[in-house]
């Protein structure tokens, strides 16, 4: 699952729309419920550029009609996903400290609670990577979500991602800086919920190049 997604969460709507009943609203929320949770069966099953929306009809027992009314396309459905994941990672980014600590142990506990994530979330972290290479909108939504997540960080005065603020030279530099950390961390966190992927001694030794690349960019560890 990739670390931008926590850089802004979906709007919400509020009660509900004119004209409905609340039987039916509480109809509609099952209904819209019951076809993202179809989704992620069949996501999980089958790889998203071969999914199609009648997989999905099936799995989730509504008519196409039905499956328009709450999603537009395959796409709409797949950031739908996307989108209901933000509050954990925005809440476990919001715990990342503001300064690397000389031992470690730190940002080494929240790499590993990062890489859970992963590991909970399943087939989201695979659906992800999909979307970057098959659908172009979506590679634009994940850079833009980075940068908004490096503004978070910076705004929240975490380390190096204070820098990234401005439009100087030194700044464009963190910036590109604080991408590339963020792309190391989706990585890394990837590789980590991959079971079997990597040996124990392996995995370990990813955890601690990556705190310490990301003790460097913060300040405060060698």
């Amino acid at each position: 699952m990739s670390t931008a997604t926590i850089a802004a969460q979906p709007a919400r709507g509020r009660g509900r729309p004119g004209g409905r009943t609340a039987v039916q609203e509480q109809k509609r929320r099952q209904t819209r419920a019951a076809i993202l949770e179809a989704t992620g069966e069949v996501f999980a099953a089958t790889p998203y550029v071969y999914a199609t929306i009648d997989d999905i009809i099936r799995a989730a027992g509504v008519s196409r009609a039905t499956f328009y009314m709450h999603f537009e396309s395959k796409l709409a459905l797949a950031l739908a996903i996307y989108d209901g994941i933000t509050v954990d990672w925005m809440e476990l980014f919001d715990r990342l400290p503001p300064v690397a600590t000389d031992d470690h142990r730190e940002l080494t506990a929240w790499l590993k609670a990062l890489a859970a994530l992963y590991v909970d979330h399943g087939y989201v972290t695979a659906l992800v990577g999909q979307l970057e290479v098959f659908e172009p909108s979506f590679r634009q939504r994940l850079h833009n979500d980075r940068d908004a997540l490096i503004d978070r960080l910076g705004v929240a005065g975490v380390g190096g991602f204070v820098g990234a603020a401005g439009k100087g030279e030194a700044a464009l530099l963190q910036r590109a800086r604080a991408r590339l950390l963020l792309r190391r961390i989706d990585q890394v966190c990837s590789d980590l919920s991959l079971p079997k992927v990597l040996s124990t001694a392996e995995a370990d030794t990813y955890v601690r190049l990556t705190v310490e690349e990301m003790g460097q960019f913060m300040g405060g560890l060698p």
